[in-house]
């Protein structure tokens, strides 16, 4: 469902925009397009996963081409980052400790993280980190990916780039070509300005819930590192689709399904899972924006 889901709220938002373009269903356009941007990226780590459907290939085929080749990040190389994510969570090993090791911050200084968001700022250098080392494979700093540090031979580095810069060609390429078909290859335009400026802001509050201002960057306790944040219903739409916001349960149990995770949730809590571990586990979004700027 997750996928029919996400690709039907591209779809209809778009429609809708095209019978009735106004500014109100441009910006309701962009808004979709950000937070289902993020839809494909969770959709994304869930096939990495192989964990959203019972056959292995079909998580490889969906999570590649239907949800990570559209936000540039091919699913080989977020399989290997992540699970080094998932073994090194917090240590210097671990590609997304640069996201959330200076929480919590200055108010201020969660304001100047916020105005770069929406300016387009952090989505230009996470555009750039994308093409020029996830898609590479090249040593560096992936931005919203994480620091790549493991050294790669030139041919590694050849061969990488050109299978995953042919298969962006040719998933955007034939997207420009249908739209443009159809004369609204305007579409593509705004799906590429809502990642610049509103995914950015979305994907930190994803980061900043799941891992940061926590009592532990390490910790072999998950409830020290991770937390679980209970979502409402326009929650869950923006930042939190696919049970993703249930974080703590997923790094306690990996292999569990997005769409389990609420029910897993339940039965760690009717079992004591969060007592004496409250930082684990925040009501709502704002709740995690206040620990965040708690500094």
């Amino acid at each position: 469902m997750g996928f029919i889901v996400s690709w039907g709220m591209i779809a209809g938002v778009s429609v809708l925009y095209v019978l009735f373009p106004n500014i109100a269903t441009l910006l309701l356009l962009l808004w979709i397009f950000s937070n289902r941007q993020m839809g494909l990226g969770v959709l994304l780590h869930e096939c990495a996963h192989r964990s959203w459907f019972r056959t292995p290939w079909l998580n490889d085929v969906a999570g590649h081409w239907f949800a990570g080749m559209w936000v540039l990040v091919p699913l080989p190389f977020y399989r290997k980052y992540h699970f080094i994510h998932h073994t090194r969570t917090g240590t210097l090993d671990d590609p997304d400790l640069d996201n959330i090791k200076s929480y919590p911050v200055t108010r201020q200084s969660f304001r100047r993280k916020m105005w770069r968001d929406f300016t387009g700022r952090s989505g230009l250098k996470s555009f750039i980190g994308l093409m020029l080392y996830v898609n590479t494979g090249r040593p560096g700093n992936a931005i919203s990916m994480g620091v790549q540090k493991q050294e790669v031979s030139r041919e590694e580095v050849v061969h990488a780039t050109l299978v995953n810069y042919s298969q962006l060609l040719l998933v955007h390429g034939s997207a420009a070509m249908l739209l443009g078909y159809f004369g609204h290859l305007e579409l593509l335009l705004w799906w590429w300005v809502a990642f610049l400026f509103g995914y950015p802001f979305i994907l930190r509050i994803r980061q900043i819930a799941e891992h940061a201002a926590m009592p532990a960057l390490a910790s072999e306790d998950v409830r020290d590192t991770t937390r679980t944040t209970i979502a409402r219903w326009w929650e869950r739409l923006i930042f939190a689709p696919h049970g993703v916001n249930y974080h703590c349960e997923h790094h306690a149990l990996p292999t569990v399904p997005g769409y389990h995770l609420p029910r897993m949730h339940q039965l760690l809590k009717q079992r004591g899972f969060y007592q004496h571990h409250p930082d684990a586990l925040v009501n709502g979004y704002p709740d995690v924006i206040r620990k965040a700027m708690s500094a």
